[in-house]
């Protein structure tokens, strides 16, 4: 092999080395997309369920917050 064809080679293996990196780097960070994603979720049901439960705090605070009628 010529010193030109060796530098094309080895420029191919290079090349397919970093595709192999990148495809590991790709498949690593989906999956802290993904666990990030499950948090997120978890995170709006929480909140979803502590608005509903201002909500019914609140409503009952509203009675209890009239005077008695010996005032």
């Amino acid at each position: 092999m010529s010193h030109d064809d060796m530098s094309h080679a080895e420029a191919i293996a290079d090349l397919q080395m970093r595709l192999t990196y990148q495809d590991d780097d790709i498949k690593a960070l989906n999956q802290v997309v993904k666990q990030q994603q499950d948090q997120i979720d978890l995170l709006r049901r929480d909140i979803e369920r502590l608005r509903e439960l201002l909500a019914v705090m609140a409503q009952s605070d509203s009675g209890s917050q009239e005077r008695p009628p010996h005032y």
